[in-house]
């Protein structure tokens, strides 16, 4: 049956010592109180950092030598710490709306999406391809309405480029941990399979080269045969330094009764590089969803969420942050007739370019996933290191889990 999941979808992560300072917080938008998901907090020395929760949360062991720490938003004016004056307490951060970024309408003679073409294949050119990325990857599976397995861990990703821009990927799990329901009668279960011991749709080897490459984009989007279901909106910005920041609105046509993604990308065009994508299913489009005919199965997507986010610092074009949501409905026979949906998020909390020696492929990870490596850690990874603090909603699924 895992067979069927391969044909849909072909640490020592900044080690912490005693003296480590601790920047704890909760970011927030200064006028609503509301708070500010997926903000960065970058050691501006370095190429180190976090991202703060769906609830503005962060924990960031600030590296040696670090004296300035940087939290910065897009649409907000970014706020500096410095490291002497940060304490133990738990601190929140209020950021101001960047008020001259007002967005202002772009009327150009220039085809918006030959405009997000460049953007995009100059963005490729300046990923350096070669490189350690030191990451917190966690993911989430929820089966017929009902979450079943959680896993996270500090894994290192080995990239080396390969012909016909392919990436070689090596994993080093430097720890991690694994939740799951305990049998198939935790679930509704509407075919036999034993649901708790699937596996999820993403295939952990893979999970780093989505920063690479934007072929959902170029497939989805601005291919010959998509590019028509769309209209795009091109709006200017500054942000609070003066520098031009431009977004691009992906807009599909209410009249295609199609399945349609929208959202926007956000890029330097300066730099002409992407900055920021965030993509996901039109609501308005998800009424023509269909189901897919394949030879021994039925499938079809019932949501797709993507946001991709990347960092300028010290004229290194780097990868930040991953988050990813497929929402699938399965029939095999009598053995499936069910709904899974997998969400992973791979957060990037340090970047190396200039590894010299990468891991023999016999100390490679090679399973498709964290759950084969179960409870496999030396100490409370996630409290103790780098990582994605949960959201309250994630608390409670994780508790249900760990119960079970």
């Amino acid at each position: 049956m895992r067979k069927i999941f391969l044909t849909l979808f072909n640490l020592t992560l900044f080690t912490v010592n005693a003296q480590s300072t601790v920047f704890e917080g909760k970011i927030m938008d200064k006028t609503t109180k509301e708070s500010i998901p997926f903000a960065n907090v970058i050691a501006l020395q370095t190429a180190q950092g976090v991202i703060s929760n769906e609830d503005g949360v962060f924990k960031f062991y600030i590296p040696k030598n670090v004296t300035t720490i940087e939290i910065s938003s897009l649409g907000y004016q970014s706020e500096k710490f410095e490291v002497s004056k940060i304490d133990s307490t738990f601190t929140t951060v209020f950021l101001e709306i960047d008020e001259i970024a007002l967005e202002e309408v772009i009327v150009t003679n220039k085809p918006i999406a030959t405009i997000l073409s460049g953007i995009i294949s100059h963005s490729k050119t300046l990923l350096d391809k070669s490189v350690k990325l030191e990451t917190y990857y966690r993911e989430f599976v929820k089966i017929n309405n009902k979450y079943s397995k959680f896993a996270d861990g500090l894994i290192d990703f080995y990239l080396q480029p390969k012909k016909k821009d392919k990436l070689e990927t090596k994993l080093i799990v430097n720890q991690s941990r694994a939740y799951q329901l305990i049998g198939a009668n935790e679930i509704e279960k509407k075919g036999k399979a034993d649901l708790a011991e699937m596996d999820s749709f993403f295939d952990i080897q893979k999970a780093a080269n989505g920063f690479f490459s934007y072929d959902y984009i170029e497939k989805n989007i601005l291919s010959k045969k998509n590019e028509p279901n769309y209209d795009f909106e091109l709006r200017s910005k500054k942000d609070q330094y003066g520098n031009a920041i431009e977004v691009i609105y992906i807009i599909p046509k209410p009249n295609v009764e199609e399945v349609l993604l929208e959202g926007k990308i956000t890029y330097d065009p300066v730099n002409r590089i992407v900055l920021d994508i965030d993509i996901k299913m039109s609501e308005k489009h998800k009424k023509n969803v269909e189901i897919t005919n394949m030879l021994l199965f039925k499938y079809a997507f019932y949501d797709i969420q993507i946001k991709q986010s990347y960092k300028y610092i010290n004229g290194k074009y780097i990868p930040s942050y991953k988050k990813t949501l497929l929402d699938v409905y399965i029939k095999f026979g009598g053995q499936m007739n069910d709904r899974m949906m997998s969400i992973s998020d791979l957060m990037v909390t340090n970047f190396d370019d200039t590894i010299t020696i990468i891991p023999d492929k016999n100390a490679a990870f090679k399973e498709r996933n964290l759950y084969p490596n179960g409870m496999n850690y030396k100490e409370n990874f996630w409290e103790t290191n780098n990582a994605m603090p949960l959201s309250e909603n994630e608390e409670r699924i994780l508790k249900t889990l760990k119960n079970n």
